[in-house]
């Protein structure tokens, strides 16, 4: 199983504060311990650390965590595409769209997030406590 996980996640793991925090810590303490491939897209890295309270806590998770999960650029044949559906799509965001392809495109077979209307790409879009749910099983 290869997991694209949103930045929503990572920000709950990182701040104890949100109340997806418990979920999120569980979610990333799986997926390092089954070693399973997990992916972020570059972009995030920054979107998380501009939002982050505790920086240096943030710059020490992606030291931590580049080692092993793949950070992934979009490229522009992605960025085209997810313009070309959102112009055709209106009141898709752009962000969960460019999110959903960069996941597709590398063969992710779940995305994790906790937006309450991700987009639809064809693969599966789950939030924290259905990927629990799933892994549990």
């Amino acid at each position: 199983m290869k997991v694209f996980l949103d930045s929503n996640i990572i920000l709950d793991f990182l701040d104890h504060a949100r109340p997806t925090h418990e979920d999120a810590k569980q979610i990333v303490h799986h997926l390092i311990m089954n070693d399973i491939e997990t992916y972020l897209s570059e972009d995030m890295l920054t979107t998380i650390y501009y939002i982050s309270k505790d920086k240096t806590k943030a710059l020490e998770f992606f030291e931590t965590i580049l080692q092993i999960w793949k950070a992934v650029p979009f490229g522009l044949t992605t960025i085209l595409e997810a313009i070309a559906i959102c112009k055709n799509e209106s009141g898709k965001d752009f962000e969960d769209v460019v999110q959903c392809l960069a996941a597709k495109t590398n063969g992710c077979g779940v995305l994790v997030t906790n937006d309450k209307q991700f987009v639809q790409c064809g693969i599966d879009i789950m939030n924290s406590a259905e990927f629990l749910k799933r892994i549990e099983m």
